[in-house]
């Protein structure tokens, strides 16, 4: 699994089962999807919690 942790908010960005018995890595193309997701968290982070915190003071 995973996660990405905010002052506000933890996103889970890939979870999956690892089928290979040989080697620890974790595959490529798993690797650029979780990074990808981590964009999209940090976009979605800002626009939801921190633009608020702005916005109160």
């Amino acid at each position: 699994m995973y996660t990405v942790r905010f002052e506000k908010a933890v996103y889970v960005l890939h979870v999956f089962k690892k089928k290979s018995k040989k080697g620890v890595a974790t595959p490529k193309q798993d690797i650029e999807l979780i990074k990808t997701r981590l964009k999209a968290a940090e976009v979605h982070y800002k626009e939801h919690f921190r633009d608020k915190k702005k916005n109160e003071k």
